[in-house]
């Protein structure tokens, strides 16, 4: 397994796809794969079109971003590239449009790229050598949807799956992904891998439990928002658990998010804000009737240092990196001013790297936030 990294800053759609590929050591026919990420200010179709122009006979897959990750360091206003090269390596990607709305129409489709990238739907091991790289749009709060309908069709709950929500920066609310040159706002792009090289996909979560469990008594799946806790008014019970007034619970959200327990595992649900009504709206689906676990941030840079560790323990040699982490992870980097350790960290780990800041992850069926996703490959 071979990777390659290149960026640019260049802001004309043809002139970053001729910039890009002017970087790269190998002839364009050479690469599987090849997976760009790029931010919002860029025209994102006409650059979805361009980039696939130079790879022809490559999977192509792209994803729109609140801010890119390379070598450097956290990046914005910029195109970040990677390839993905190797012999005993097969993908093949397809495109979900109209995701929140009509996920299941996508079906046939899915099932021909797992065909076509050597994977059978309904077998019990087809998680051991093969897995899935999923960008999906933000917007539309559709993570969940997608993935249920992702699972439904592999049949397999084992099979791994690291995700990404597109990303955006500035006031207008909007996402892009596509697939070898074509664009949606409302839906996904999976890139599905077999191969016989190692891999390693984990979650990095920087939050510690505190044992406050408290009950969701009403609210909103698909809008994701909590009405009541305990009985009471989201943002009362939320203030009362951090032992501080509701004014200033507004701002320590970030440092105190949702933790849901799931599958044994727990998953943090982070809080977007309240409203006026005392409701709490989030970036993840909490159902009514469960149970929520009160987190506080531990120490990003041990937990960081343990995640290297941790993927060198089963990727000695690591070839290929591709990292997704939440965008308010990267702006808590910046005011903690350790963005530059954090890098370094990675610089020290893998030869090369890259991914971007986005509003989401996803690990296997789980959408959740302020994580870091991790997909390592290795010989």
């Amino acid at each position: 397994m071979v990777q390659e990294v290149v960026s640019t800053k260049i802001s004309d759609a043809q002139g970053a796809a001729d910039d890009l590929v002017r970087q790269l050591r190998g002839n364009p026919d050479s690469y599987t794969a090849v997976i760009f990420m790029a931010a919002i200010k860029y025209d994102f179709a006409a650059l979805s079109v361009a980039i696939k122009e130079k790879f022809p006979n490559c999977e192509v897959i792209g994803a729109s971003t609140a801010g890119e990750i390379n070598t450097q360091g956290f990046q914005n206003d910029s195109v970040v590239l990677t390839t993905m090269t190797d012999s005993h390596t097969k993908v093949k990607g397809v495109l979900v449009e109209n995701g929140s709305k009509y996920p299941v129409a996508n079906k046939t489709d899915i099932e021909a790229a797992l065909r076509s990238a050597g994977i059978s739907c309904g077998d019990p091991y087809s998680h051991t050598s093969a897995f899935a790289i999923a960008f999906i749009n933000g917007v539309f709060n559709a993570e969940e949807t997608i993935l249920s309908n992702f699972y439904s069709i592999i049949q397999n709950d084992n099979f791994a799956l690291a995700g990404g929500t597109a990303g955006f920066t500035g006031s207008e609310a909007k996402t892009f992904v596509s697939y070898n040159g074509k664009t949606t706002q409302d839906g996904a792009v999976f890139l599905f891998v077999k191969t016989s090289c190692k891999f390693d996909i984990r979650q990095e979560d920087i939050f510690n439990p505190t044992g406050k469990i408290i009950y969701v008594t009403q609210s909103d799946t698909i809008n994701r928002t909590i009405f009541k806790l305990n009985g009471k008014s989201a943002k009362s019970i939320y203030a009362q658990q951090l032992g501080v007034s509701e004014s200033q619970a507004e701002s320590m959200t970030f440092e105190n998010p949702f933790g849901r327990h799931i599958n044994g595992s727990i998953h943090i649900a982070a809080l977007a804000g309240f409203s006026g009504d005392g409701s709490c709206s989030l970036f993840a689906r909490v159902v009514p009737n469960s149970t929520l676990e009160m987190m506080h941030i531990g120490d990003p840079e041990a937990k960081c240092d343990e995640t290297c560790a941790g993927i060198r323990q089963v990727i000695p040699n690591p070839k290929f990196t591709l990292l997704m982490t939440c965008i308010t992870r990267t702006m808590a980097f910046g005011r903690m001013n350790i963005a530059s350790s954090i890098i370094r960290k990675y610089q020290q780990t893998f030869p090369t790297f890259c991914g971007f800041s986005c509003y989401g992850e996803q690990i296997g069926r789980v959408h959740c936030n302020q994580t870091l996703v991790s997909l390592v490959m290795g010989d």
